[in-house]
């Protein structure tokens, strides 16, 4: 099966977004990150006036409890604007566009997975160099490695594409992601 198709940011996006949600760790890191470390700014915010009216604590005191607030909200907003402009600047990095748009192939079939840009590169991966797979209704990701991945959009893939698809992936690698 072959497969052209365009890669947007929505693409790209979507990709990373998939991406972190394979592993625990990921899931974990992304769940204190941008869930626990704002909603503790957001009790410090409520708390920390108040300590400071009522001096009950020695932290109020020393100023610890203010560096740890403003860690918390430098950190609430420093971390989903940084995750932003990675994910931008490594689809600014793909190559350039043309009319025709970030055009890529990829060609799949029993012997590997062959990913091109037209006039530019072409990468071949055999089945053993693919070592998990996974899917959701954007994006389609095949790991060459832990952190390494080729992408390409699901709405390319036909129903029986997406079907064979899932069997090349079920007979050749060894485990999913």
């Amino acid at each position: 099966m072959t497969l052209e198709y365009t890669i947007t940011l929505a693409d790209c996006k979507a990709a990373h977004q998939l991406d972190r949600y394979q592993s625990p760790g990921s899931r974990i890191k992304f769940v204190l990150l941008n869930m626990v470390v704002p909603l503790l700014a957001v009790l410090g915010l409520v708390i920390w006036p108040f300590l400071n009216i009522t001096e009950k604590t020695p932290l109020s005191e020393s100023g610890t409890l203010t560096l740890i607030e403003i860690l918390l909200i430098y950190l609430s907003i420093a971390v989903p604007i940084s995750r932003n402009h990675q994910t931008r600047k490594g689809f600014e990095r793909l190559p350039p566009t043309t009319k025709a748009g970030r055009g890529c192939s990829i060609e799949i079939d029993d012997e590997g997975v062959v990913s091109s840009i037209p006039s530019l590169a072409e990468t071949k991966f055999f089945w053993s160099a693919i070592v998990a797979f996974a899917q959701d209704e954007k994006v389609t990701l095949l790991y060459t490695g832990k952190d390494r991945f080729l992408y390409f959009p699901t709405r390319t893939l036909s129903v029986d594409q997406r079907a064979e698809l899932n069997n090349l992936v079920a007979r050749h690698v060894k485990r999913s992601a």
